[in-house]
Parts: structure tokens; sequence; C-alpha cells
């Protein structure tokens, strides 16, 4: 992983690859894993359930991706 900092905030930023696959044969869904890395930090485990934001300003698409507590 690529290990980030800004003056502004503090911020670790990960840069990671994933490929992406179909959520099943019969469906257009799309599925990708998340990096072990990345479940760490956000705390999930399976039948957790996320909030996804995504905002997309002057041409970059910025995606937070959060837990919701049960």
């Amino acid at each position: 992983y690529i290990h980030k900092t800004t003056n502004k905030e503090h911020m670790i930023m990960f840069n990671y690859k994933s490929k992406i696959h179909y959520a099943n044969p019969k469906s257009k869904s799309l599925r990708v894993g998340l990096p072990k890395e990345i479940v760490k930090v956000l705390n999930v485990k399976p039948g957790d359930t996320m909030d996804w934001e995504v905002d997309i300003t002057d041409n970059k698409i910025t995606v937070i991706a959060k837990k919701l507590e049960k």
C-alpha cells in the first residue's frame, strides 16, 4: 500500500487495485472485494451494512464508504 499524509489534516490513504466480477451469472450487478487492510480500517465483517457517498466535482469522483452502526 501507499501511505500518504497531507498538511491540511492527517489522512492515511491506501492505493489498491481490485478485480470486478459479476455478482452472479444472471445479473448485471457487479461485485468487488475489499482488501484486508481496508476491512481492518473500517472494522467490517460479513453481514455489516455500508453507506456509500459519491461526489462528482470537476470531473473527479470521490467515494466515501462508511460502516453503518447497527
